[in-house]
């Protein structure tokens, strides 16, 4: 008898083969996610720490963002051992910045002391002050 679709005849070592090449398939998908989901936190991380970082500068500079733009600093060379931000590096690099820069600081608010605290002057017509 001949076999008219040529299929080669299955084997019980080819039968073991399929369960092991599938399992090995499941794990490099597997690995492939952790590793998207890994990145994707380290970003997130390094957002937060942008962040912080941004928190911490505010207090030196007008626009924050200023701080890694203008110093030639990354994150990274403002963060501890432990990767957290530094915020004794970053008071020392915002007025570093400050130093070349003093114009950079945050404005005092623009406010007339002599305005909106009420008025001294006459205040609402009183029955008294018809009578003078």
């Amino acid at each position: 008898m001949t076999e008219e679709n040529n299929a080669p005849i299955e084997t019980p070592d080819d039968q073991q083969e399929t369960p092991k090449v599938n399992k090995e398939a499941r794990y490099r998908t597997e690995r492939n996610e952790a590793r998207t989901e890994r990145d994707s936190l380290a970003e997130r991380i390094e957002r937060l720490q942008t962040r912080e970082l941004e928190r911490i500068a505010a207090k030196h500079l007008s626009v924050p963002a200023d701080l890694l733009t203008l110093s030639g600093k990354t994150l990274a060379d403002l963060l501890d051992d432990n990767g957290d931000v530094d915020p004794e590096k970053v008071d020392a690099v915002a007025v570093e910045v400050l130093g070349a820069r003093p114009g950079l600081k945050p404005n005092d608010r623009a406010i007339d002391p002599s305005q909106g605290h009420g008025s001294h002057g006459r205040g609402t017509p009183r029955w008294g002050d018809l009578l003078r």
